[in-house]
């Protein structure tokens, strides 16, 4: 058994440079994107999903629960990093470094909060992997792969920072340890002439 931790497919918001709100749907290669990580799974046994309640994480997911079977179910827990205020609002139009760990969004999460909630999030991850009867899928977003990787996952640190984190990469985690990455942002599904249904 394994767990896959998924970003979410393109938005509007992502493509634009957006700071987005929960409510940001897919693009329709977002959609794309969506139905392409599904077949991806076509012949691996998905026990159960675990999703953000973002619209874009359910859109995401909706193929992969469809083709899967698999039980699915949303979790605030998994959203991403809350910038309060700054949501809607185009980067270049906010003259400030909000992504630096100094910053508190007005009406957001600070850093350390994020991270915080990022560590119960890999505990909830943890303890329902441990009860699925087969591989897991958390859907979640960018800055959660990011910091969940960072704080709780063996990764060459030479890697990590080229990782561009595409929309609906995988990555793979040891079943073994639950530490170690298998696979990291692994994206081969989007690639034109990818194997249908080949394995992660």
């Amino acid at each position: 058994m394994s767990i896959y931790l998924i970003r979410h497919g393109q938005t509007n918001g992502n493509r634009d440079r957006i700071v987005q709100t929960p409510e940001t749907p897919l693009s329709e290669l977002g959609h794309q994107q969506a139905q392409q990580l599904a077949r991806r799974f076509k012949n691996i046994s998905i026990a159960q999903i675990i999703c953000s309640d973002y619209l874009r994480t359910q859109q995401t997911a909706a193929p992969l629960h469809a083709l899967t079977k698999a039980t699915c179910s949303l979790h605030p827990i998994l959203r991403e990093r809350s910038f309060g205020d700054l949501r809607g609002k185009a980067y270049d139009d906010i003259d400030t470094g909000f992504f630096d760990e100094a910053y508190a969004p007005p009406n957001g999460e600070t850093h350390h909060q994020f991270v915080e909630r990022v560590n119960r999030a890999w505990e909830f991850i943890l303890a329902t992997y441990q009860n699925a009867a087969g591989d897991l899928i958390v859907m979640t977003h960018g800055l959660v792969l990011r910091e969940l990787i960072k704080q709780h996952l063996i990764v060459d640190e030479a890697t990590l920072p080229l990782s561009d984190f595409q929309n609906t990469c995988i990555t793979e985690v040891n079943r073994t340890d639950m530490k170690t990455i298998v696979r990291l942002c692994d994206a081969q599904h989007l690639d034109i002439g990818s194997t249908v249904g080949a394995a992660v």
